[in-house]
């Protein structure tokens, strides 16, 4: 059986009725399951999404600031030591840098390694706080190509790593 349609005027309107085949429940059905379906108002989807993106962003604040009391307060001795090489002279079979420790921490320079190789272990050279800049003699032990950067690693005791790229047969 076919659906029939049947026209109408109301004033200006024109209103169509459809007249289904299905019968008494099916129909019920249809209209029931037709109403059900409804969704989140525009208004409150936008209020879900502004609350969901204040929360996340308290949380990467609260992770950030835990990680920077972290490394500022009580992040260890590691974070309190800082090296800076003001000169350097590197010819032959040594090496001599000038350090000054510009941190808040007594170092105490434990091995070098030029290039990944240990050429110094166990030194217990120490570096005052604010000190004088102090001289540091090296034996190289092995010979280096001239005018060639090499990675230059010194390890404190207490395990903090100060990386400076330094030039074979250069320095001041």
């Amino acid at each position: 059986m076919r659906a029939r349609v049947s026209s109408g005027r109301i004033g200006f309107y024109t209103v169509h009725r459809l007249y289904s085949p299905l019968y008494g429940n099916e129909l019920n059905i249809l209209k029931r399951n037709k109403e059900k379906k409804k969704g989140v108002s525009p208004v409150i989807a936008v209020l879900l999404m502004i609350a969901i993106a204040v929360a996340a962003a308290i949380l990467v604040y609260v992770w950030s600031m835990g990680l920077i009391g972290t490394l500022t307060g009580g992040g260890g001795q590691q974070t309190r030591e800082q090296l800076i090489v003001d000169a350097y002279t590197w010819k032959g079979a040594q090496m001599e840098l000038y350090f000054r420790n510009v941190g808040s921490a007594e170092v105490v320079l434990d091995a070098v390694y030029i290039s990944g190789t240990p050429v110094a272990s166990s030194m217990g050279q120490v570096l005052t706080v604010l000190g004088p800049v102090q001289p540091v003699t090296i034996p190289t032990g092995a010979t280096y190509t001239q005018g060639v950067a090499y990675t230059i690693k010194c390890v404190t005791k207490t395990g903090g790593v100060f990386t400076f790229s330094l030039t074979y047969g250069g320095g001041a």
